[in-house]
């Protein structure tokens, strides 16, 4: 019997450590990469000298880099970024603003670009796998360095990563970012009034992109561009 009852605990001991082993490696390995697209797409890129070159392209939002695939099937960040004009992926248009690369929303006289980066956090992962923070934060096995180097997690460690959005105006040649409510309200000033009572109207949010996008169009249609 007291054979038995060891057996029965060493076998009760082994399961719930290979159930935490296991959530813990789920969480780690939740989501894939800090990437905007779910993989690298075929994509354009325009040069500021007029030529273009195709390729596999994606934009690490952790770094603010586009990438692409080399020939030796290594993920490579543009060597001048400064050289690029515009890169078109899957439909999505983006500029080169400062190096790094905004997405072009709305095209007017106000124009809209958005940069979403996504600041990276270490964390222990608790008991039973548990990780600390929110639930719309991704938790990735890995995470990438300052010196480009991707750095394996162990087993107890997560690296998180939260989206930020970053809007930019396009107003004449100046770009100015625009992160809150009251500094949209800044940047019109003559309509200051109508302004704020439409955007409470359409109930615009920073953290929702398209919200952003449906109040610049109004402020285009109804000609408030000075």
């Amino acid at each position: 019997m007291k054979i038995d009852r060891h057996y029965t605990i060493l076998i009760c001991f082994l399961l719930i450590s290979n159930l935490v082993f296991s959530q813990q490696k789920k969480d780690n390995a939740k989501g894939s990469t800090p990437y905007l697209f779910p993989q690298f797409t075929e994509g354009t890129i325009v040069f500021k000298d007029g030529s273009t070159h195709t390729g596999m392209l994606n934009y690490n939002s952790a770094v603010d880099e586009m990438q692409f695939i080399g020939p030796n099937e290594q993920i490579l960040s543009f060597a001048e970024p400064e050289k690029v004009a515009t890169v078109t992926i899957a439909n999505r248009r983006f500029m080169n603003h400062q190096n790094r690369f905004v997405e072009i929303l709305v095209a007017g006289p106000i124009s809209l670009f958005l940069r979403i980066h996504q600041k990276r956090f270490a964390e222990k992962i608790g008991a039973y796998g548990g990780a600390s923070g929110t639930t719309s934060i991704d938790s990735y096995s890995s995470y990438k360095g300052n010196d480009g180097r991707y750095t394996d997690l162990s087993p107890n460690e997560a690296v998180t990563y939260k989206a930020e959005y970053l809007f930019y105006l396009l107003r004449g040649d100046k770009m100015k970012m625009v992160l809150t409510k009251s500094e949209l309200l800044k940047y019109f000033p003559s309509v200051k009034e109508l302004l704020k009572q439409e955007m409470e109207q359409q109930n615009v949010k920073f953290d929702d992109v398209e919200s952003v996008k449906r109040i610049i169009s109004w402020i285009n249609t109804k000609g408030y561009t000075n």
